[in-house]
This record gives C-alpha cells, structure tokens and sequence, in this order.
C-alpha cells in the first residue's frame, strides 16, 4: 500500500495469487486422479483425463498471468483497477458496510451502491453483483480494515466540502 498525491495505490501480493493457484491445480489434480482410479483398466476415458489435466493446466497458467497484478487505486473519483478501469465512482456509494454478519468476502467488507453494476469477479480481490461490491478475499484484515476506513475518510471529506 501507498499513499501519493491523494490517490492510495494497493497491489495484492504476488505470492497470495500463486498459492490460490496452487490450490485450485492441486485439488484438480486430486480429483482427476481420484476418477483415473475409478476403474482399474486403462481406457479411452484416463486418456480424455490427460487431455483435461494438460488444458486445465494451460488455462491455470493464464489465469495466473492475467491475475498476477491486480489491486486499487482509490482517490476521491472513485476505486478503479490498477489498469485504471472504474469498478465505482464516488458519489455512487451509498454504504460502506464493515460489519462481520455480512454476506461478503473473508475479511472484506461491503459497498453499497445507488445503482445498479453488471457482475464481474477478479479472484482475491473483489466481486461486484446489483448494487453491491464485495472487497476481500486474499485481502489481509488489516489491509481490509486500512481500504475501507480511507473510503469512508473521502466519503465524509466529500460530504463535509458539499454542505
């Protein structure tokens, strides 16, 4: 996490993403072992399961790439992508939610919003479905906690200019 200019940069930690990936191609590699062993005879269906571990292993791969720098740039115009694309702007927010009974990610809190977003995921880092965005996931309690209190402070400072 940074702080420069008003605009505070946070960038999830390479090392979180690789062992997501390591976890989700490990526990398919169980589970298509699992199935190889099924039957005992070698057929037509344990050669279909290679093919599928070598192309579920491609697609990790570029998952891992595609992921491998995600995070925020928050400032007082909205919480974009680090490739500065707009997952909400400001005066959108209607609430920030950090309450531990929510339905929202591990150790992340909610945004809700006045209107309505299209649904989009970025694994570790955020889902946004209607009205709300859930921040968390890969995302450390304390960083959570660091994200969500600099929003409500451009909130409250936004607010307090207005009136």
């Amino acid at each position: 996490m940074s702080k420069k200019s008003e605009t505070i940069r946070y960038e999830l930690p390479n090392h979180r993403i690789k062992i997501l990936f390591l976890t989700i191609f490990g526990l398919l590699l169980f589970l298509l072992y699992a199935l190889s062993k099924l039957d005992e005879k070698i057929s037509l269906f344990d050669f279909f399961l290679i093919l599928l571990t070598i192309v579920l292993g491609i697609w990790l791969k570029r998952f891992l790439k595609k992921f491998s720098k995600i995070g925020f740039l928050i400032n007082e115009l909205g919480i974009f992508n680090l490739d500065e694309s707009i997952i909400c702007k400001i005066e959108n927010i209607k609430k920030i939610d950090v309450s531990p009974y929510t339905f929202k990610s591990a150790n992340g809190f909610i945004i809700f919003q006045k209107t309505k977003g299209s649904f989009k995921i970025v694994p570790g880092l955020y889902w946004r479905a209607g009205k709300r965005i859930s921040i968390g996931g890969l995302i450390s309690k304390n960083e959570s906690k660091f994200l969500s209190s600099t929003l409500l402070e451009i909130i409250k400072g936004i607010n307090q200019r207005t009136q």
